[in-house]
């Protein structure tokens, strides 16, 4: 079947996208990417207009989901190429990204925009100033999320292997628009992440929740990397053909691409079990050297594959102990549906791995959906699959593992505390993994998990999120068969 076939089909079972935007400049609320509005000035957030005129607003992204039309015009409409003289050849750090298509625009442009609509605090001095910084690095090229982070962890009932953990995480993700052509159709880009944290009473490497408990989940999804300031992707990257066709190369984190869903944003704001925030079965390597390639033909169907090493050490050169005995490859196919059978939007996507370990190859597969469930409906259900032959097994631990759960989304209010823009929801999950038979010694070949987390956001850019795991059977276990872990994290993004 030709692809131009394949995607008239698609866009056949799709709703029209919402209207285009007004001439006049408004603030957009992003209402978690689905339902982008434009605001009344009573709804804006003191903390937004003080640090950012609307005429500048490049509207927060969610990664998962397609940017919707009404924020990717207001980006297009407001290009700063379209108010200067004649332009030849190309711009340097421009103020506005090239093109993408929808879904890889939501991957690859984080947009300007950190101060949101907030129910209990709209103004304050962290959040005007984060949006006046952001604000001013975009005008030459640089957009960026900040995620800063505390995190308290205790484990009960306590024995003497199992501590009370405090730890701080924090995680810079960003893109560099170096350069872009006259008409917006091509460009360059570098992308960053640079992870750090510290605690009380913790070492990642020596002293955890997943340690204490011997799981093979890791319950503190929050942990980010090792000691000082770490690098898990610095890469060049390219786009062209009216933003269809992205590659990029150097050392990446291919999670930040791959496997992406919306109603498991991750540890903060998000379930924080690691297991929820990507297959545990699937090896998506991060801080190693490697290349990446999307391609998004139509609006509603996307492909990427990536290629990296697996071997590289935290905080490692990327390029000392390259073989290709440690090596990985992965490809991803998405099905983007903005109406499906009338439950709402969903997105279906399909993934496909070999991966060299020690010269053993193996392959795995996994499946990857997020269905919203009632087509105005604030709830989401969301499901990993994942299965690896032996081989590919032992480079993650995990032979076989599925994760399932529910998002209810900022369901109560119009304005204010649970509105449709905060990050404020409850997420439900539930974890199965089955251990590859190189997690020796085990107590257990199965593990189950359960997991209740909300969210509750205080200022336009801070949260508190209370979170509680039961983890069923670790398959390590010392002490007793499963323990409640009790997680509480208060959370700064800018």
């Amino acid at each position: 079947m030709k692809v131009t076939s394949l995607c008239y089909m698609l866009a056949a079972t799709t709703v029209a996208g919402t209207a285009a935007a007004q001439q006049d400049p408004s603030y957009i609320d992003t209402s978690y990417g689905w339902r982008p509005v434009l605001m009344e000035i009573i709804e804006v957030p003191v903390s937004l207009k003080d640090a950012m005129p609307a005429g500048e607003q490049m509207a927060r992204r969610h990664s998962g989901l397609s940017t919707a039309p009404a924020v990717i015009n207001q980006t297009r409409s407001r290009d700063e190429d379209t108010g200067k003289a004649p332009c030849h050849g190309w711009r340097f750090l421009p103020s506005t990204p090239q093109k993408f298509m929808p879904y890889l625009d939501a991957l690859f442009v984080p947009g300007n925009t950190c101060v949101e609509p907030c129910g209990i605090i709209c103004q304050d001095m962290v959040s005007t100033g984060a949006q006046k910084i952001k604000r001013f690095l975009s005008h030459y090229g640089f957009q960026y999320d900040l995620t800063m982070s505390y995190n308290y962890t205790a484990i009960h009932p306590r024995t003497r292997h199992r501590n009370d953990f405090s730890s701080f995480n924090h995680s810079l993700t960003g893109t560099w628009f170096l350069a872009k052509d006259c008409d917006n159709s091509q460009g360059v880009f570098l992308t960053m992440e640079a992870d750090w944290g510290q605690g009380t009473n913790f070492s990642e490497r020596r002293s955890s929740a997943q340690s204490s408990l011997g799981s093979l989940c890791n319950p503190q999804g929050s942990l980010r990397g090792g000691k000082g300031v770490f690098l898990p992707q610095l890469a060049l990257g390219y786009s062209g053909f009216d933003g269809k066709w992205v590659a990029m190369a150097g050392t990446l984190d291919v999670s930040n691409y791959l496997d992406q869903n919306a109603y498991t944003p991750g540890w903060a704001g998000g379930l924080m079990n690691q297991s929820f925030g990507s297959n545990p079965a699937l090896l998506l390597p991060w801080a190693n050297l490697g290349f990446l390639t999307a391609w998004q033909p139509c609006e509603n169907f996307y492909a990427m594959y990536a290629t990296t090493s697996t071997n590289t050490g935290v905080n490692q050169n990327p390029f000392s102990d390259l073989s290709a005995n440690y090596w990985m490859h992965i490809a991803e196919a998405g099905f983007i549906m903005d109406d499906v059978l009338g439950m709402g939007a969903g997105t279906y996507r399909l993934q496909y791995t070999m991966i060299d370990h020690g010269g053993d190859m193996g392959l795995g597969f996994g499946l990857n959906l997020q269905q919203q469930v009632g087509k105005n409906s604030p709830l989401g259900f969301f499901t990993r699959v994942g299965f690896m032959d032996q081989d590919a097994a032992a480079a993650t631990g995990t032979k076989a593992a599925a994760t399932a759960g529910l998002m209810l989304q900022a369901p109560f209010r119009k304005s204010g505390w649970g509105s449709r823009s905060n990050y404020d929801n409850v997420s439900l999950g539930f974890l199965w993994q089955r251990a590859a038979s190189s997690e020796k010694p085990m107590a257990n070949k199965d593990e189950y998990g359960l997991e209740l987390s909300a969210v509750v956001q205080v200022t336009p850019t801070f949260f508190l999120q209370p979170d509680v795991q039961y983890i069923f059977n670790p398959i390590h276990a010392t002490d007793k068969d499963g323990a409640f872990v009790l997680q509480m994290q208060g959370v700064f993004k800018f």
